[in-house]
């Protein structure tokens, strides 16, 4: 059974899958930024926060150093730095006519003298970063893809709004690069790779396998074909229901694994059916083999885990316009596979 690959804004490609990253939320750059401004923004202006009537120049840096967060939407009086006129909320100082920010975006409340192909998406109600010519806002995915993913992605009704599986950390508004595996959920990319290297495969949220793993069966396939089982259990049968296509069929009983015999995936669990037979006999399987098959799925899930790295680190001009988010009231980052990672335009 053939399955859909996913497809990166970079194209990315590991173990034979293509990856793409989602746009992250706008945040504050790796590189810390020269003044005007502060370690998170270049800008002529300073909030002053409506939740605590205090003066800062980014949400970032209020956030760092408060007990609470602020909302940058709610925020409805600036300072010009320059003169330090106290005034609304507006794109040019009303005392000296100095601009804010090259990008402004008096919906959000972000200025920005940096160039990062900033827009803003009033489907995602955020800024984003990437440019709006290389993303469309899927209206069920209710999030920002790269073009390259229009009609050829699986969309997931509100995938963004919901919280990565494994860090438990907001999708939506994250500065960290997000992948998309072929089941269309989202998770950080940082936390694909720990799972990868963890020796898991499959998606946290559905159990569909996060990558290519035609090597990994074709190894098992040889482990059974070494593994002959005893007479009584040769003709038994197990229904089995396969986690990648999910369909269910009915085949021999293995200790080492149950095939699909559709797709032949051995990402299976038994179903309702008939159990094999007690004999009291016990199945006999060398350790160390068992050992090794354990270390070469380590070893190529690992391996995917670096190569996803490495490649996101040779592309990571690209991919950060490819995948970021700019939403300057949360943080927020790309994803990495198309999905391998979809990347989403960064919120600002």
């Amino acid at each position: 059974m053939t399955r859909t690959k996913g497809f990166t804004a970079e194209l990315l490609t590991v173990n034979c899958r293509k990856m793409s990253l989602t746009p992250r939320a706008e945040g504050p750059p790796e590189e810390a930024i020269k003044s005007p401004g502060c370690a998170h923004y270049k800008r002529k202006s300073k909030f002053v926060t409506p939740c605590c009537n205090k003066v800062y120049t980014c949400r970032f840096c209020h956030d760092e150093r408060e007990d609470h967060t602020m909302n940058r939407k709610e925020v409805s009086e600036l300072i010009c730095t320059l003169c330090d006129t106290r005034q609304p909320v507006q794109a040019e100082c009303q005392n000296c006519g100095i601009r804010f920010g090259k990008y402004t975006c008096l919906e959000c409340n972000l200025f920005d003298d940096e160039d990062k192909n900033q827009y803003h998406c009033n489907g995602c109600g955020i800024c984003r970063i990437g440019g709006a010519d290389k993303f469309f806002h899927c209206k069920k995915c209710n999030m920002c893809l790269p073009v390259q993913l229009q009609n050829r992605h699986k969309c997931v009704e509100n995938v963004s709004r919901a919280n990565c599986p494994v860090c438990l950390e907001d999708i939506h508004t994250s500065r960290t690069p997000c992948h998309i595996p072929n089941c269309g959920h989202l998770i950080h990319r940082v936390c694909f790779e720990q799972l990868l290297q963890a020796g898991h495969y499959a998606c946290p949220v559905c159990q569909t396998s996060l990558m290519d793993m035609t090597q990994l069966w074709k190894y098992l396939d040889n482990e059974v074909a070494r593994t002959p089982m005893p007479a009584e259990y040769s003709i038994c049968k197990v229904d089995i229901l396969c986690k990648d296509c999910h369909k269910e069929s009915t085949i021999k009983f293995h200790v080492v694994g149950l095939k699909c015999s559709f797709c032949g995936s051995y990402n299976t669990c038994r179903s309702e059916g008939p159990s094999p037979p007690v004999t009291g006999r016990k199945i006999s399987y060398n350790i160390s083999r068992a050992t090794q098959v354990k270390q070469f799925f380590a070893k190529i899930l690992g391996q995917a885990a670096q190569t996803n790295q490495n490649l996101h680190q040779e592309n990571e001009e690209e991919a950060t316009s490819a995948s970021q988010n700019i939403n300057e009231g949360q943080s927020s980052s790309s994803t990495d596979e198309n999905q391998s990672e979809t990347q989403r335009s960064s919120q600002q």
